[in-house]
C-alpha cells in the first residue's frame, strides 16, 4: 500500500500561480490542452512544482501575446490609429455617405450604429478597399491608404469578418486556422503550434477537430474571428453584426471573447443594429442615419441623447 502511494504521489502535478494582487488563480480544465503528454498553460501561471521524475510530462507556456499586434510606440503616440476624413460616396447615382468623418483610437472598440441603408456596410467597404471613396481621406497610422488595392491593406492590418461569410463548412477549426496561417507561415510544426496556441488561450480546443457546419453559432463566431486576427500585421478588426442570430448566452460569450482581443492590443470596429446588445463593451459609439453621423459618443451619453432616443433608441425608450 505504502508503495503505491508513494508512485502516486510521483504522477500528481501541483500548480500554484499567483496575480498581481497576490490571490490564487485556478486553472479550468478547459484552459489545459493534454497532446501527447504535454500540458499546455497560460503564461498567467507561474511558480510550477513538478515531481522528481520529469520523464513522463513536460509543460510548456502558451503566451498572453499568441495574438501579436504590432503597434509601435511611436505610432501609439499619435492616439489614432484609423482616421476617415469627410468621406462620401454615392453607388448607382444615389448618395450613401455623405461627409462622414471619425476616429478610431488605438486598443479601442467602436461601434457603427443604425437602420438598414444607413450606410454601415459601405463604410466597411471603403475602409477594407472594396469601393473608393468619392471624396475624402483614409489614413491607416498615418498614413494615407484611400486609394490602396483590398490586399495591400490586409497586408498592412486590416482584417473583415462579414455577417454572412467566414469559415469553410467542411473543413475543422484546425484545417479553417491552417488555411490561413500557411500563406504567412512556412514551417508546418510552427503552424500546428500556432494554432494550439490560440485555441487553447481562448478556451477553444475543444473545437479543433471539430467540422464548421456542426459549430454552435457562438463557436462559429469566435474561429471565424481567429482566422481573421491570423492576419500577420493585424491592427484593425472590423466585425459586421458579430452577434446577429445569437442567443443571449452566446451574445455575452462573443462579448467576452471580443474584449479579451482588445486587451491584446487590438482595435474594433463592430457594426449591429440593436444598440443595447454590445454598448457595454463600447469606447465609442456612432449612429449613422441617412449616410451621415448623427450622434457620436461615449455610450452613456448615447442612452441620454434627444436624437438618439427620437430616432433610433425609440421614442418609448426610458433612462
Amino acid at each position: 500500500m505504502d508503495e503505491e502511494n508513494k508512485v502516486n504521489k510521483k504522477q500528481k502535478v501541483k500548480i500554484k500561480a499567483n496575480t498581481i494582487l497576490k490571490s490564487k488563480l485556478v486553472l479550468k480544465k478547459e484552459f489545459l490542452l493534454k497532446k501527447e503528454n504535454e500540458v499546455l498553460l497560460l503564461e498567467k501561471t507561474i511558480g510550477l512544482e513538478t515531481p522528481k521524475d520529469k520523464s513522463n510530462i513536460s509543460l510548456k507556456t502558451v503566451k498572453s501575446n499568441v495574438i501579436k499586434i504590432n503597434n509601435n510606440q511611436e505610432n501609439k503616440n499619435n492616439k489614432n490609429i484609423l482616421t476617415l476624413s469627410k468621406i462620401s460616396k454615392s453607388l448607382g447615382g444615389k448618395p450613401i455617405l455623405k461627409d462622414v468623418s471619425f476616429k478610431l483610437r488605438y486598443g479601442d472598440i467602436l461601434g457603427l450604429l443604425g437602420p438598414n441603408g444607413a450606410g454601415k456596410s459601405t463604410l466597411f467597404n471603403l475602409i477594407v478597399g472594396k469601393i473608393s471613396p468619392d471624396h475624402g481621406e483614409i489614413k491607416l497610422n498615418n498614413e494615407i491608404i484611400s486609394k490602396l488595392p483590398i490586399h495591400k491593406r490586409a497586408l498592412k492590418g486590416i482584417s473583415l469578418l462579414e455577417q454572412h461569410k467566414g469559415l469553410f463548412g467542411n473543413m475543422t477549426a484546425y484545417e479553417n486556422l491552417y488555411a490561413i496561417l500557411e500563406l504567412y507561415i512556412e514551417d508546418k510544426n510552427k503552424i500546428e503550434t500556432k494554432i494550439f496556441q490560440l485555441l487553447s488561450f481562448f478556451g477553444l480546443q475543444y473545437l479543433a477537430n471539430v467540422k464548421a457546419n456542426n459549430m454552435s453559432g457562438g463557436e462559429y463566431k469566435k474561429i471565424s474571428t481567429l482566422q481573421r486576427v491570423c492576419n500577420k500585421d493585424i491592427k484593425v478588426l472590423l466585425l459586421d453584426e458579430p452577434m446577429a442570430a445569437l442567443d443571449p448566452l452566446s451574445i455575452s460569450s462573443i462579448k467576452k471573447f471580443i474584449l479579451e482581443l482588445r486587451s491584446m492590443g487590438l482595435s474594433v470596429i463592430i457594426t449591429d443594429h440593436n444598440f443595447f446588445a454590445i454598448q457595454d463593451i463600447l469606447d465609442t459609439c456612432i449612429i449613422i442615419r441617412d449616410g451621415h453621423i448623427m450622434v457620436e459618443g461615449h455610450p452613456k451619453n448615447i442612452i441620454k441623447d434627444k436624437k438618439a432616443i427620437k430616432y433610433y433608441l425609440g421614442t418609448g425608450f426610458k433612462i
